[in-house]
């Protein structure tokens, strides 16, 4: 990055841009990039690492561990396919060293891609003088902008809990980076972050107890879903408790923490080596100052307002990403700071929230897009499904893979798809099929046209929708 300092008796110079972007995440680089494609001189502030969040602590490190997690279950699975493996062992040194490797890498190929589309990038925090000028932190250098993308990201959650914030309580950062697998490890919180880490260190020999205030893990997903997810975490070292609300965490003498938490109406605590907190994130609204650009907050949202396009209440103020608080998830930033590029040269492409595809990388992998059933039921719309499961696929059998389903919903009125669920082996990848039929509103009939290659996974899908309203042709 570019890291401009100068000393404080000269006068400032003025760097000009058409727009300015303050965060260098999912959202805020490929904004640039976009932006800088489009013709517009762009420059980028950053006051860490490119890559954001998501590339350095969240995505990319946590898929290298899940990576790990998944060939050591193959490994202890070994014997179902013939292959005898008598010892194993699991160095978290080089684990570490190789994860740090992979988002290095990534990072050089954002700086290497700033470079090439001619984006100027300042290391540094970006203060908000008064409307159309950026100032940077500890430097002499001042911004003069046409248009501002705020990309700030989001900051973890915090609990009002009793001892939640002592040192030594893990968050998503530090399971990153811990010396040593811990014997038992309580997790506070089954969202997709929650249940993610749960999977990897369960992987890894931890006894994981996952403690979830609402009463379902992955409370957007529907109960056949969650259902799978629970009973590989039974076979897998993992206990869930859910509907429980943790009240207090205590250090034992030992050095060992124990966790109290009501449920049911009776109060319960478990004891364990380690706890970490997977509460969710925040959008960072206190980054720059929000009212010197008349910029307003959604308070239902509890991110910055913004419409379609992603403008903000100031139409030269546009904002994208975590900070939003629509969905935290990087790809939708991504999307987001296209739109908010393409925008400013006219072209009005709008954000849609329900063709956001989520990727869950538990064991085994969950892939939902657009409605569950359970949310299209909620909002009282008329549904049909298709659900074929993959215990009746012959790819899925022989790779003996056989937990999953695809589960498709349509309107039963306008007959088009409106969300699909995938659960077991290459859900995330296979998540992309069926992101494409709810983002582009087709049709079953459309959808059935399509010919899919055997023997792949992905025929689960072709007969998922055959069963919409009729029936498969390799399942009852």
């Amino acid at each position: 990055m570019k890291n401009i300092t100068q000393s404080s008796n000269q006068e400032r110079e003025f760097i000009h841009a058409d727009v300015a972007i303050i965060g260098g995440g999912p959202g805020g680089y490929v904004a640039a990039i976009k932006c800088a494609q489009n013709g517009l001189k762009t420059v980028l502030v950053e006051k860490d690492k490119l890559g954001g969040t998501c590339l350095n602590k969240g995505c990319i490190p946590t898929k290298t561990l899940a990576s790990v997690a998944n060939l050591l279950s193959g490994i202890k699975r070994a014997d179902e396919f013939g292959i005898n493996i008598s010892r194993y062992e699991l160095s978290l040194e080089k684990l570490r060293s190789r994860k740090e490797e992979i988002v290095s890498s990534l990072v050089q190929g954002i700086n290497f891609l700033m470079k090439k589309n001619k984006i100027t990038v300042i290391e540094g925090r970006a203060g908000v003088e008064e409307e159309g000028f950026l100032t940077i932190e500890g430097s002499n250098e001042k911004i003069q902008y046409k248009n501002l993308i705020l990309a700030t990201g989001s900051l973890p959650n915090s609990l009002p809990i009793p001892g939640a914030d002592s040192p030594d309580i893990l968050n998503s950062d530090s399971l990153l980076e811990l010396e040593e697998i811990p014997e038992t490890l309580a997790i506070i919180g089954g969202g997709v972050i929650g249940m993610e880490f749960a999977s990897i260190y369960s992987a890894f020999g931890s006894k994981v107890y996952v403690i979830e205030y609402l009463p379902q893990i992955l409370n957007f997903l529907d109960r056949d879903a969650v259902s799978l997810i629970k009973r590989s975490a039974r076979k897998n070292n993992i206990t869930i408790i859910e509907s429980a609300k943790v009240i207090d965490i205590d250090t034992t003498p030992e050095g060992r923490k124990t966790v109290t938490f009501e449920r049911n109406g009776k109060t319960e605590s478990i004891t364990i080596d380690k706890v970490a907190v997977a509460a969710g994130r925040k959008a960072n609204l206190d980054s720059v100052d929000l009212s010197k650009l008349g910029v307003m907050i959604n308070e239902k949202k509890n991110g910055i307002k913004v419409n379609e396009y992603m403008q903000t209440t100031n139409p030269s103020v546009y904002a994208i990403g975590d900070v939003t608080g629509q969905i935290m998830l990087a790809h939708a930033a991504s999307r987001q700071g296209i739109i908010a590029a393409n925008h400013l040269i006219g072209k009005k492409e709008s954000f849609d929230p329900l063709s956001v595809p989520n990727a869950i990388f538990t064991n085994p992998e969950i892939g939902h897009v657009g409605y569950s059933e359970k949310e299209a039921r909620e909002k009282g719309i008329e549904y049909l499904t298709g659900k074929f499961p993959l215990g009746a696929n012959s790819k899925a059998v022989a790779m003996q893979e056989p937990d999953g389903f695809v589960k498709i919903v349509a309107d039963k009125n306008s007959k088009k798809i409106i969300g699909a669920t995938v659960i077991g082996v290459y859900a995330t990848e296979l998540l992309s099929l069926v992101t494409n039929f709810v983002a582009l509103n087709m049709k079953i009939e459309d959808a059935k046209k399509a010919i899919y290659a055997h023997p792949t996974v992905s025929e689960a899908i072709s007969e998922a929708i055959m069963g919409i309203g009729g029936k498969a042709i390799h399942f009852g």
